[in-house]
């Protein structure tokens, strides 16, 4: 029989228990033998990092009122869209003290606006800084007035096929319910009708709609995953993408050049235990300070260097015309080398398309997409193409709005420029456009997916 899967629907069956919204009931000192359980040690540790993610998409459509028709016959009045506010609610977890949080893509695609409740009560508007539909992750950040408790991401070893863990988030909206089970296995291919990973970890914890993007965490208070999804003709089977590949995005997301525009031109992975520098950018801060590909990476300002995500984390901290300095091994032998930051230009969307395509955009505004009869208001409005162009030849047009760049929503012009950045010469992207046509009192709306050849 083939499994319906779905991202946290359905019921699941657990030992849970419902924690009040206030960061003081929830993390009380317990005075009795309670306080030494491990899971009650890792729930105390780590539900200050969760938080509440609600969030509303705002949906205007065409709808037929006979009698607006005939006031607009014989008034001459515009018409009215109808306007709707869908709304939802997920989990989520601060990777970062500054306000760097994560959740499931699925959460928060489309939408309108964000909102986070963190534990204590307090309620942030949040901004969608970057995402992966296909993994399913999104990096949200929020302005907090003093630095927030952050969950700390665990290795890839220490998981263990058997352990206890703990899925804390807002399952129908009931926010820090804490279940608890095992891992019941690991590289679990997902989804199962058309596999992508084999790396997704099962659990028997409860997880409930609304659980998705929060933390899946170790009774040493580590994240292990971020929940998924359940299935949902099933009870006691749930899903978490493993913290490995959480890392991985995130130090992909948190390099200095995204995240503080600011120029060091080095990458880095993980190899034989180590950090070791995997890339560097010819005539960049790091090259021309002599830091080169395979250096195995010691220390940075005198710390020792453990993880990807941590350096990356540090980095995004300094400022234009700070030097770093880099302890690294080369061959068994020990350097040291003084990086100076420097700052790189402010992106703009607006002249990446220009330059790349063509094409001219501007931001579709809600006024823009009525005016359109456009029933969304996330996109970015074509307002003219060059002749000869790649836009020309994809037969771009005033008036076009698109709606995905590279397989990603167009949630913000700062994230379409952040894509567009690393476009070279001769990249074909990807773009989902809708083409709106009117035809009398008939509007047409068509959708297409086009590749665009960057010049």
């Amino acid at each position: 029989m083939k499994m319906r899967t779905g991202f946290c629907r359905g019921l699941a069956v657990g030992v849970f228990f419902a924690f009040g919204a206030q960061a003081a009931s929830l993390v009380d000192e317990p005075t009795s033998d309670a306080a030494r359980d491990p899971v009650v040690l890792a729930v105390q540790r780590v539900l200050p990092a969760v938080v509440n993610i609600s969030t509303e998409r705002i949906v205007e459509r065409e709808f037929n009122d006979p009698f607006e028709e005939l006031f607009q016959q014989f008034f001459h009045q515009p018409h009215r869209p109808q306007v709707r506010g869908v709304q939802s609610l997920g989990s989520g977890v601060i990777v970062d003290e500054d306000g760097w949080i994560v959740t499931n893509w699925h959460v928060v695609q489309r939408a309108t606006k964000i909102n986070v409740i963190l534990a204590d009560g307090s309620h942030y508007d949040a901004q969608y800084v970057s995402g992966d539909d296909k993994n399913d992750l999104a990096l949200l950040r929020i302005q907090p007035k003093k630095p927030l408790t952050a969950v700390e991401i665990a290795s890839e070893s220490q998981t263990m096929l058997g352990e206890t863990v703990v899925a804390i988030g807002n399952p129908f909206g009931f926010d820090h319910t804490v279940t608890k089970g095992v891992i019941s296995a690991k590289d679990r291919s997902w989804p199962p009708e058309n596999p992508q990973f084999e790396d997704v970890l099962q659990t028997d914890a409860a997880i409930n709609p609304g659980n998705s993007g929060g933390p899946l965490i170790n009774t040493r208070g580590q994240l292990v995953g971020i929940n998924m999804a359940i299935l949902s003709q099933a009870q006691g089977i749930g899903f978490a993408i493993p913290a490995r590949r959480v890392a991985n995005l995130l130090a992909t997301w948190f390099t200095p050049e995204k995240r503080s525009r600011l120029w060091l031109g080095a990458r880095f992975g993980r190899e034989d235990g180590g950090i070791v520098v995997t890339d560097v950018q010819a005539n960049s801060p790091a090259a021309l300070a002599g830091v080169q590909k395979k250096d195995k990476v010691v220390a940075f300002d005198g710390q020792e260097v453990t993880d990807v995500l941590s350096l990356q984390r540090w980095l995004i901290r300094k400022k234009a015309g700070d030097v770093v300095k880099f302890d690294i091994e080369r061959g068994g032998a020990a350097k040291s080398f003084a990086v100076k930051l420097t700052a790189l230009p402010v992106l703009s969307v607006r002249e990446m398309m220009l330059k790349k395509f063509g094409v001219q955009v501007q931001a579709l505004t809600r006024d823009l997409a009525q005016g359109l009869g456009i029933p969304f208001t996330q996109g970015l409005l074509v307002a003219d193409v060059e002749p000869g162009s790649p836009g020309a030849a994809a037969q771009f047009q005033r008036g076009i709005v698109i709606t995905q760049v590279a397989g990603e929503g167009v949630a913000s012009m700062d994230r379409v420029a952040e894509q567009l950045e690393d476009v070279k010469a001769g990249d074909m992207v990807s773009m989902a456009v809708v083409v709106t046509e009117r035809r009398g009192s008939i509007l047409l709306q068509q959708t297409a997916n086009v590749s665009l050849k960057s010049r």
